[in-house]
């Protein structure tokens, strides 16, 4: 009798052992969060965290297109040998990533409006599919239109070939030129660290602004953008987007 329980109790344990495993392998994975699209010239970069514990993660999958509607997985862009994830990768602690995306799939033409995404992707034979990969939502997809960049010397600050406004150092301020009208946001360590203006009103920009070094400016006028990051005296790097109402980013 004592042997008979102790197959049962036994029984038991390994179904529960047996069924726990399965539900791990086959648990889906931790969708990549705090998606931003950062745009460049002629070039597009995705930042965004993630951490995923599951061994069989295999990577990311990133989409671009010009419509904002995604078949999953067939309009990920596919690696070097036509398969996916697109960028593999096995990280399993929270981290910052910031990829560019690539141009196996398509051009990136200044101006143009792209509609981009990622997901995190691994393959699993106990699943039909063959494969796990987190969902794409409207809310996951980001905006953004590639836009001229470079970078400038002097006083007189310039960006896509338009006077935005000039450094007076008598007074420590950047006064603008024109229509142009600037925000400050404060000292920054790249051009990039503000990509999206929230308060794009008219009123929320002014005539001048003080002049700092690592100083990030972004300068309207109508519907145009152009960014300011003052790299040291004299030396800056600029950004302009000629038509900025598609996504108020630069």
């Amino acid at each position: 009798m004592k042997k008979i329980i102790i197959f049962i109790i036994s029984s038991i344990f390994l179904f529960i052992s047996c069924n726990e495993e399965l539900v791990t392998i086959v648990d889906e994975y931790n969708t990549p969060y705090d998606v931003k699209a950062i745009a460049s010239n002629n070039a597009i970069y995705i930042n965004f965290w993630s951490g995923v514990i599951a061994s069989d993660f295999a990577g990311f999958n990133l989409y671009v297109g010009t419509a904002n509607t995604f078949l999953q997985p067939d309009d990920a862009i596919q690696n070097a040998n036509q398969t996916y994830p697109t960028i593999a990768g096995s990280n399993h602690t929270r981290t910052n990533f910031t990829i560019q995306l690539p141009t196996t799939k398509m051009n990136f033409a200044n101006g143009t409006l792209y509609y981009i995404t990622i997901t995190a992707y691994g393959t699993n034979n106990l699943v039909d599919k063959k494969y796990i990969e987190t969902t794409i939502t409207p809310e996951s997809i980001v905006p953004v239109v590639p836009r001229e960049e470079g970078d400038g010397n002097g006083t007189a600050l310039t960006a896509g070939g338009q006077n935005l406004a000039n450094v007076d150092t008598a007074t420590g301020k950047i006064i603008c030129s024109g229509a142009w009208k600037v925000q400050y946001f404060g000292a920054q360590n790249s051009i990039n660290n503000v990509v999206v203006v929230t308060n794009y009103n008219d009123n929320s920009f002014d005539s001048d602004a003080v002049y700092s070094i690592n100083g990030l400016y972004i300068f309207k006028s109508g519907n145009a953008l152009a960014k300011i990051w003052i790299k040291s005296d004299g030396s800056y790097r600029w950004a302009y987007q000629p038509d900025a109402s598609q996504w108020w980013g630069i």
